[in-house]
């Protein structure tokens, strides 16, 4: 395809925004599963379907800007068969540019087509890795000449490390500066005076780290504008900012060293590459990925992404936790029968993460209460091999029962006694294991990343591996 060439005439150019402010919305169901107030913020919704359209269209507009490529055709490269990819090729075709994506070789049909179908200039598959797949963008493909590259810049894409990238995911704080609710009343004004935001913790998903390093970069930006504020005269914005009082209001009590902001990094087991760097002190490679949640498959975190791990800046406390792929499909599932939304495993396990194993604590005391009905001689129809449980969801997001008019009889279910009854699950999420002070007022940001590499049989066929017990 051809690609924009701003005139000579242009001084300083302009660009479209090729990503979209996405809706900040507090989930009832999921807030009282995780015993706090859950906000969502809506990545899913980004022309490419996952954050990375922040990520990518960043970088591609610092290329853009520089005055070395004004004027000049230009072709954009990623080493990407991932969300990555995709928003590289969604951004540079927004902006009238071609997009050449490398992948591996094990990179799904899946992506490969919606890599085409989005409008890439070429799909081409190498190497049994990213870095390979890279390294031949790199050192063969961008090199090949084609015979029309006369004032021609190419331009290849990293990923995940590179500082564009990161401030074009830390625009998610800006946003969520002017969506979050100011706190209401003196109590909540005291819990956050202080704090970069009125908020308690936020999950996002970790591969290589870009978003990590980019929600980490807008909170420290928007700790310091604070401070500007607070040394002036300006009160302006939410009440939590606002550092005098009316004389005819008493003073209060301020806390001079308010909480942090907790930063949960969430990884799958066999993606865990920034857990790995915690635990060793320093960056390391995994052997490979293990795990199914291949959009985080990152073997090597970046080196900012360490530094803010183990020593992030003031105001913010970054945790590392590890879940299984398992838990990441429930919360994949808990997304889509509760939200309606439908999400990679790479999503899904920050879900899970908030929720932890409450619903299987709640399972299993419901189990146990079964149990013990039966053990007391409950008198219960068994289903004919050609019915159905009421209860049970056949299929992706349909949560709806189903009576077929041979419920139990209720005189007939023996009388359980309350003192047997398992008591009310504990909540054990990895959040609570890590933020254990958080109450229902407290205020939890989940980045709902999104992704491509998903459909609904893949959804589908996740419920039925965890109902025959998949952990």
């Amino acid at each position: 395809m051809g690609s924009f060439v701003p005139t000579s005439e242009t001084v300083v150019p302009t660009f479209k925004t090729p990503w979209i402010e996405t809706p900040l919305v507090e989930s009832a169901a999921l807030s009282r599963a995780a015993g706090c107030r859950i906000f969502l913020k809506l990545e899913n919704v980004q022309p490419s379907g996952s954050f990375k359209s922040r990520a990518m269209g960043n970088q591609i507009l610092s290329h853009l800007r520089k005055p070395e490529n004004a004027n000049r055709r230009v072709h954009f490269y990623a080493s990407s068969g991932g969300n990555a990819g995709l928003a590289a090729v969604c951004a540079a075709r927004s902006l009238g540019y071609p997009c050449t994506v490398v992948v591996p070789l094990s990179t799904k049909p899946l992506m490969i087509e919606k890599l085409k179908a989005a409008g890439a200039a070429d799909v081409i598959r190498h190497g049994e890795t990213f870095f390979e797949a890279g390294s031949y963008m790199k050192e063969v493909i961008m090199q090949n000449s084609s015979g029309d590259e006369e004032n021609l810049a190419k331009i290849a894409l990293h990923p995940f490390d590179n500082e564009p990238i990161w401030e074009g995911n830390s625009t998610i704080i800006d946003e969520l500066e002017k969506q979050l609710p100011a706190p209401s009343g003196s109590e909540e004004e005291d819990r956050y005076r202080g704090k970069a935001l009125p908020l308690d913790a936020v999950l996002c998903s970790v591969g290589g780290g870009g978003l990590l390093n980019g929600l980490v970069m807008g909170l420290e930006k928007r700790r310091t504008q604070k401070q500007t504020v607070q040394s002036g005269s300006s009160t302006t914005g939410h009440a939590y900012m606002d550092i005098t009082a009316p004389e005819t209001t008493p003073p209060r009590a301020i806390p001079t060293a308010p909480s942090p902001i907790h930063l949960l990094a969430i990884e799958t087991d066999g993606t865990d590459s920034l857990a790995a760097a915690i635990a060793h002190n320093a960056l390391v490679s995994l052997p490979k990925i293990t795990s199914q949640a291949t959009s985080l498959g990152a073997i090597r975190v970046s080196e900012t992404t360490f530094q803010y791990a183990v020593s992030p800046p003031p105001g913010i406390k970054v945790h590392s936790a590890v879940l299984t792929d398992a838990e990441a499909a429930r919360g994949v599932l808990r997304l889509a029968d509760d939200e309606r939304l439908l999400v990679e495993l790479a999503c899904g396990v920050c879900v899970e993460a908030a929720i932890g194993d409450t619903a299987v604590a709640a399972a299993e005391a419901a189990a146990s209460a079964r149990a013990v009905a039966v053990s007391q001689g409950a008198k219960k129809r068994k289903l004919a091999p050609t019915e159905v449980s009421s209860d049970r969801d056949e299929g992706y997001g349909d949560d709806r029962s189903i009576s077929t008019g041979n419920e139990t009889d209720p005189e007939m279910e023996p009388e359980v006694d309350t003192s047997t009854k398992a008591s009310s699950p504990v909540l054990n999420s990895k959040l609570k294991q890590l933020v254990p002070d958080l109450n229902e007022q407290s205020r939890v940001v989940i980045v709902v990343c999104g992704g491509s590499n998903v459909t609904i049989d893949m959804a589908s066929e996740y419920r039925r591996l965890l109902s025959e017990g998949w952990v």
